[in-house]
């Protein structure tokens, strides 16, 4: 039986929570996160932060990652092919392009719970040499930290025993409204002052193009996401935002800061990568998708109902040799190590 056929059967569940009010809940299919609440100040109880399908048993049904461990690699490889010392791999899609790992990737395959205490949980997830085309048998871990100032850590690492392509990241849906509604009205901020086009497949066309003054401008000051919404060409081709923005600071400094629509929670995101992928949830209820009931209302996501902040290397980075040196390969000896940091306050 394939991995896809089992998919979200028979998940197996666990939470850690703080001395603060804030838990986390973790999937073993994809190490998912399937719950984020956090303590609201003046309400009774605390604030999902992520969208969801109510029966964790059943998250096969939807078809949009929804907040699971992406891999092996992480958005777009062009022409579902790479080449590495002169040998071309072709990979496993069923696309024209190969996205977030394959036709089954690391959110359908079932990790294992390593360790666990209250406060955080380890998975494990080997995946063997040629898995949807990729070489080397890669080993991955995936630890997920919450701490006493509601920041949750997610630190990735990835060990190949051959040089291999990899990025590693959540596909994390936040709605920070704490219900099901657009996401349009959260106010934004990006430290970055760049973005890469991409063509008609989503791919990076190679251009690096200044935000300024422009619809992708969320630097120059902080902004609703839909004050510009669908004001740029580049918008036409993916109906909405789904593109690369690079990271002008360290992982020291937040590279977004989001806030829901009342203004009652924040979130900031840290990472050591050099980029995400801001997506506008634009296919949550279309192209494919089919409907996806929410957990809290019984009624389908609309499009644009969570948005996504996607840490990660350049999109297609094989086949963007110029911008080597910020997109490292995985080697024996140079494994991946990433993390990723959500700070909430209230």
């Amino acid at each position: 039986m394939s991995a896809k056929s089992q998919y979200s059967q028979d998940p197996v569940l666990k939470t850690i929570k703080n001395s603060k009010g804030m838990s986390v809940t973790v999937m073993d299919w994809g190490a998912t996160m399937i719950s984020i609440k956090v303590p609201v100040y003046g309400c009774a109880q605390p604030r999902e932060a992520l969208l969801g399908v109510k029966d964790p048993a059943k998250w096969s049904e939807q078809k949009c990652f929804f907040n699971a461990t992406i891999g092996r690699f992480a958005n777009r490889i062009a022409n579902n092919s790479f080449v590495i010392d002169g040998k071309e791999y072709k990979l496993n899609s069923a696309d024209r392009h190969t996205l977030h790992g394959g036709r089954e990737g690391f959110d359908k395959r079932r990790f294992v719970f390593k360790s666990e205490s209250a406060n955080s949980v380890t998975l494990e997830l080997v995946s063997p040499d040629g898995d949807m085309g990729f070489p080397g048998e890669y080993t991955l871990t995936v630890t997920y930290t919450l701490t006493e100032d509601n920041a949750l850590n997610v630190q990735y690492l990835g060990k190949c025993t051959e040089k291999c392509w990899s990025c590693i990241t959540n596909h994390a849906y936040f709605n920070l409204n704490g219900k099901n509604s657009s996401a349009l009205g959260h106010t934004v901020w990006f430290d970055s002052e760049a973005f890469l086009p991409c063509d008609a497949d989503s791919i990076p066309t190679g251009e690096i193009r200044k935000v300024h003054n422009s619809a992708f401008d969320f630097h120059t000051a902080p902004k609703t996401v839909g004050q510009d919404f669908m004001h740029d060409e580049q918008m036409e081709l993916s109906l909405g935002y789904d593109h690369p923005f690079l990271i002008k600071g360290d992982p020291l400094t937040p590279f977004a800061k989001v806030v829901s629509e009342d203004e009652a929670l924040s979130m900031e995101i840290f990472t050591d990568y050099p980029a995400f992928q801001f997506y506008s949830g634009n296919y949550i209820n279309n192209a494919g998708s089919g409907e996806i009931t929410a957990r809290d209302d019984g009624k389908p996501y609309p499009n644009q109902s969570a948005l996504c902040f996607e840490p990660e290397f350049y999109p297609d980075c094989p086949h963007l040799p110029q911008f080597a040196d910020r997109n490292p390969i995985v080697t024996p000896d140079a494994p991946l190590s990433r993390c990723i940091c959500y700070k909430f306050k209230s």
